[in-house]
This record gives structure tokens, sequence and C-alpha cells, in this order.
């Protein structure tokens, strides 16, 4: 390789076959070789580093003895072809044992005249051929791996050329590099991006000890299966013991236990101070101060991690295939009916999956478990308090962003006429029709068997858009899953036969709500407040809300607030009638849509919504405006359970830490009244798969193969 590179080469292709042992090619566009010296070629101490005597004290690299091509030479049949740019045509010539050596017996030994391009291509062929022990102890893919390995390092090392490896009779190349790619890309593409994107440039020099270095390792994110250490010395590939070492005790309090990094170093040393004689092949390497260089690389290598690893990333991957997904239910279902007529079948422990949804949950292990196992028992002995539990503040005062106090109003249902039933929620639904999430009863009418038809198109094609978005893969999921509990704030766990996810049920509410409205249209319950609220007042809320984002420019709040009612005011024979807000004469809000039953929005979050309605909505198109309207009540109803907690640990400070029994925890609406609805209503799109709304994180079957190694 140094050969092609100290000839100026811009692009260097290697061919090899049967590892190097039948074939070993090497083709370089560098300055070539002169027909006058194609005879001393393959001689020993040949070499071109020297031109007079005094060249001996100036030689940049790791010396000389002019015997690899005479060594080839000795056991292989070597073929060169070079070309200079002053040469009319390409020179040829075959070499046995260091010498010029015929084609045929009996033709002449000289080079030959043939067609070629500027540069030399060296071929060795059937290696080892008079030395049958070694080449027996030789196997080709362990060359061809070793092969693989100089060619990367010095790809990496040398950004400005590019490399090429390929076996013979492969069309295209196992490794390929550019000359105009930077040294992160070069690395990339060896390694795979996924160490490319984790990489930390560092560079260290000293004038005291002679040295310059500069390099490449990756931080705390990335953590490989093997130390990969690439080492240049003046340009050259070696190996030092004491420098690896350095770099290992670096990321000792860095990565874990079994995980390595990749690292690349570069170092410029006077040539007087290596000694390169301590290794026949000059592959390691000893200079002077080593201690000395190597501790301040050491030093400022730790340095560059340590600032760059004060945080890590961890990255999840959606695991729903949508194809893996239908296929595994499908299977199951199969597993199901054999195993209905075989009674006696076994089934592994690995096999085994939850099936009641009643069994132990996570809040088992959770403090506090008899507070919230009593609130839940309160709840379930009477339903009727889950619809006025969560207005439990709203005779309280609250104080706006901007000091102002609104006394909100009680809800009050205006019906009683739609049933709250939870066993509905909790069918497993195989199919689904537009008409199955289409609830049968008319509130508004009173007539619990009739429900107002949709007509308008605009509604039609929102729903058609819903039903043809879905997700089969995540259908499935859904309606199978065990809930096995809350992990946090944000997700939920649950299970489906033997996999276990996490499901982020703020996303997953939001889409919810959304379909609610569209497939509701027109067809909702109403709770009344039992005093109407002046919008203006809530409107002049949200803009002192830093949420609301005003600023001057937008003018004065009055008038914002004015314009804002009044577009409401306007609009709300619309709102009433198709998304049941009612909206007095006088400008007050007096009531809200029930989207789910036993399930009410935040209160403190009408402000904003009222002013999202008034500003964010599509008033110029009919199928824009009821789809933004119905994305603005989204979110108002979507669930935000630390929004909750704060407003539950104001109300219980409120009341001097008297827990209120009609007050259910966020955990327990989440299990027993959002998840239903996954289950029996939710059609999820493409998307889960892409925003992490489901996550798969464990597989029984997997976890067993990793504790049989136990």
């Amino acid at each position: 390789m140094l050969h092609p590179l100290l000839a100026g080469s811009d692009s260097i292709t290697v061919s090899v076959d049967d590892g190097g042992l039948k074939m070993l090619q090497i083709t370089d566009t560098g300055h070539g070789i002169r027909k006058e010296d194609l005879s001393i070629v393959c001689e020993r101490f040949t070499t071109s580093k020297l031109k007079t005597f005094s060249d001996l004290r100036s030689i940049n690299t790791h010396g000389f003895r002019g015997e690899a091509l005479a060594s080839i030479s000795h056991v292989s049949f070597v073929t060169i072809q070079t070309k200079t740019a002053y040469d009319k045509c390409a020179w040829v010539g075959h070499y046995r044992d260091g010498k010029l050596h015929p084609k045929k017996p009996g033709a002449s030994a000289e080079p030959k005249p043939c067609a070629g391009n500027t540069g030399t291509t060296i071929t060795a062929e059937d290696l080892f051929y008079n030395m049958g022990t070694r080449k027996r102890a030789m196997y080709g893919r362990d060359e061809f791996n070793r092969v693989a390995h100089v060619i990367t390092c010095y790809a990496v090392h040398n950004t400005g050329i590019a490399f090429s490896l390929k076996k013979s009779g492969d069309n295209m190349p196992k490794i390929r590099t550019t000359s105009k790619a930077s040294k992160i890309d070069t690395i990339s593409n060896l390694y795979g991006p996924a160490l490319g994107k984790e990489l930390i440039e560092f560079s260290c020099d000293d004038k005291n000890f002679g040295f310059k270095s500069s390099g490449y390792l990756t931080n705390a994110n990335y953590s490989g299966k093997a130390f990969r250490f690439i080492l240049f010395i003046n340009n050259r590939l070696v190996e030092s013991s004491a420098a690896k070492k350095a770099f290992e005790a670096v990321y000792t309090s860095v990565l874990p236990k079994n995980s390595y990094p990749y690292v690349y170093l570069s170092i410029e040393i006077d040539p007087q101070n290596i000694d390169v004689n301590v290794h026949p092949t000059k592959n390691e390497v000893h200079f002077l101060h080593e201690d000395e260089i190597i501790a301040g690389i050491q030093a400022k290598a730790q340095q560059t991690l340590y600032k760059c690893s004060t945080s890590r990333n961890y990255y999840t991957q959606a695991r729903l295939p949508g194809v893996d997904i239908a296929a595994a239910v499908e299977e199951v279902k199969g597993t199901k009916k054999v195993q209905e007529g075989a009674e006696n079948t076994r089934v592994y422990d690995h096999q085994l999956v939850r099936t009641d949804c009643n069994q132990t949950k996570l809040d088992l292990f959770i403090a506090n478990q008899a507070n919230r196992t009593a609130a839940e028992n309160r709840v379930e002995s009477n339903p009727a308090s889950a619809t006025t539990a969560l207005f439990t503040t709203v005779d309280s005062e609250k104080p706006g962003p901007s000091n102002k106090k609104m006394k909100l109003p009680d809800p009050e249902p205006a019906n009683s006429s739609r049933a709250a039933s939870s066993s509905d929620n909790k069918e497993n639904i195989d199919t689904i029709n537009v008409e199955e999430y289409i609830p049968k009863e008319n509130p508004k009418s009173g007539n619990p068997t009739h429900r107002r038809p949709i007509y308008l198109s605009s509604v039609l094609s929102l729903q058609e858009d819903i039903c043809k978005a879905r997700h089969e893969g995540a259908v499935d999921l859904l309606r199978e899953h065990k809930f096995v509990g809350v992990a946090n704030s944000r997700y939920a766990l649950a299970q489906v036969r033997t996999k276990l996810y996490l499901f982020d049920f703020g996303k997953l509410s939001e889409d919810l709500f959304y379909q609610k409205v569209i497939f509701n249209f027109q067809n909702f319950d109403i709770f009344n407040f039992s005093e109407p609220a002046p919008l203006h007042e809530l409107i002049m809320i949200a803009l002192d809300d830093e949420s609301s984002s005003w600023n001057p420019d937008h003018g004065p709040k009055e008038e914002l607030a004015t314009f804002a009612t009044d577009l409401l005011v306007s609009k709300r024979e619309m709102l009433d009638d198709y998304f049941s807000i009612v909206i007095t004469k006088e400008g007050s809000l007096s009531g809200l849509p029930i989207l789910v039953d036993q399930y009410y929005p935040l209160l403190h979050q009408i402000p904003m919504f009222l002013l999202r309605v008034a500003t964010e909505v599509d008033w110029d198109t009919e199928r824009g405006c009821f789809q933004s309207i119905a994305r603005e009540i989204a979110k108002l109803y979507t669930m935000r359970p630390i929004e909750r907690e704060s407003d539950d640990a104001a109300t219980q400070s409120s009341q001097n830490h008297v827990t209120d029994p009609n007050v259910p925890d966020w955990k327990f609406t989440v299990e027993h009244v959002l998840f239903p609805q996954l289950k029996s209503f939710f059609v999820p799109d493409q998307s889960v798969t892409s925003s992490g709304a489901i996550l798969q994180v464990a597989d029984l079957h997997d976890l067993y193969k990793v504790f049989e190694r136990c």
C-alpha cells in the first residue's frame, strides 16, 4: 500500500482471489515506473527513497529494506505493468526469484510494450506455490479479512484517495470510497452511519516533545462489540500497545462492561525519534518520550470525551410492522383452533400469556396503594360520582396568569338518555366498519332509537379518510391488548400475547377524541354549566397566558377579545348544532360536548380552547372548518395527567389536605375510561409506527432466550 501512496496516486484498486492466495492485484494511478528500472525493481535493496547518500538522514518514512517486491517474487509469479506520463505506451514484465522471467519458455524476458493507463498494476499469482506447508496453514476467508482491514484503515487515513476492494469475479466492490468524501463520511461509509454520527474530533500537539496528533473517537452513545483502534505514525499503519491501553483506560468510566469504542489516531513525530526495528514487519514501533506523548494525547482525548458526554441519547424503534403483526394475529388464531381440538397439548412457559386484565398490575408494587384502591372502590360503587368528580374545583376561584380571578360554573348534564355503560367499551371488535363507531341513540332528540343522519359530504369524506389511513397491525394490537399498568405520566404498559408494549396515551387520546368528534358529528350529549361563563373574560385569561404568544404587534388585548367574542357569537348556531358548544346570545359559554362517558376536559384549558377556535379555525371552507374545530376539541380533551395531578394537588391544598371521595385518580381514568375506548373504538393510522405512540419493549420468547444463557 505504501508504494502507490508514495507515487502520488489518487485512486487505488485491490482485487483478490481466494483471499489473495490465488491472485492479489493492486492498481494505482501514480507516477509509474520507468522502463529502465523494470529490470531491477524486484531485486533486493532496491528503493526509490534515496537519490544521494545524504538522503539517509532525511527519510520521513519508517526506513527501507527494499525487500517487499523481492520477497513476493520468490514465493509467487509477479507481473508488473506500468506507464509513466512521458511514455507512449505501457510496459509489462514478468518476475520470478527477483529477476525478469519469460512468460513462456524460450521467449525473451525483457519487458514488452502493451496498452495501459498511467500508473502501475502489480499482480502476484499462486502465492506460496513453492511452500506447501505455509500455504496449507492459510485460509482464504481469513486472509481476505486481513486485506480488508488494511484497506479500511488506509482509506480512513487517506481521505483524498479513492480506495476499492473487490473479489475476483464480483461486479460490486466490497469496499469503496471516494476521493472527495470527508473523513467522517468515509468512516460512516466503512463502519456504518450509527458510528459516524457519534464521532468526536480531537487534536493535540506539543513543541517540547516534537509531535502533532489528530483523530476521531466515539462518544458515550456508541458502544461496539470490539475495540477498534487505528493508529498511524508518520502516515504508516502501526500498533502500539501503550497507546491502546491508554484509550482503554479513558473509556473505562464512560462505557459499561463489554462495550468498546472506536478510535482513530494519527501522530506525526520526528523520524529520528522513532524506533522501527522492534518488530520484523515494522507493525509495532516505539518512540522517544513515549510515555509523555501518550499521556498528553490521553488527557486531551479524555477532556474532549467528557465535554461531549454530559448527556446520552437512547433510540427507540416503533415495532409495529403491519404485515408481521397481522400475520402474527392470524397465527395466534390458528393456534387457538388447533388447541381447541387437542386438550392434552402441552403449553410451554414461554408461550404462557396473560388472559385476564383483572390479574395483578403494576399498581400493586407502588406505594400508597391502599389510598388508590379505596378511591377506585368508591368510583366503582358509585359511577355517577365520576361524572362530577373532575369538576370538584369549579366552585373555587382559580386565578389566571394575570392574577384575574374567575369563578368557573358547575357542570350539569343536559340529558340522561345516553347510557353510561362501561361494558360496551370492553368488547373486542375483530372487524372495523364506520357504522360500528356511530352510536345508535340520539340524546338531543330524546329518542334512543333514532340518530340524526349525516348528509354533509365534507364530514363523510373526513370519516372515510380515517378508515383508509388505518393501520391493520395496530388495530389488532389494540383490540387484543391486556392493560398492565401506568408506567409514568406519559406511558402505560399493555400486553399483547407474549409481547409488552408502551402506549403514549397522550398522543393516542388526542387522535381518539378527534375521531369521536368526526364520527359523532351533530350527535353529542351536552353538559351544561350552572352559570354561563362570559366569553370575553375567558379569552382575556387566554391572552394573558404566555402560551398564547401574544405581542403588542397583534393589537390591544381588549380589541382581540372583543373580536373573538363577536366571531364566536356569530357562529354560535353552527357550533351548537354540529359540535354541542353552547354559546348564548349575550356572549357566554354555557355548555360543552360529552365525548366519552365519565370523562371531561380540564376546565382551565377552556380559555385557550376558545381563543384557538376563534383564531386557528379555517372559517373559509366547510371541510377545513369542521376538521380544524374537531382538532381543537380533541386538544381540549387530550389526557394530560401532569396537569391533572397539579390540579388535584391544588384542590387538596385548598381543602386543607382533605381527600375528596369523589375525585378519581387519573391513573384510574386512564385504565377504566381511556383504554377501553382505545380498545373498542379507536382506529389507529400509519403514524403510530413513526411517532412512537406504540413501542414494543419486551418479548417473552426473546427473554427466555436471554435467561437460558445465564
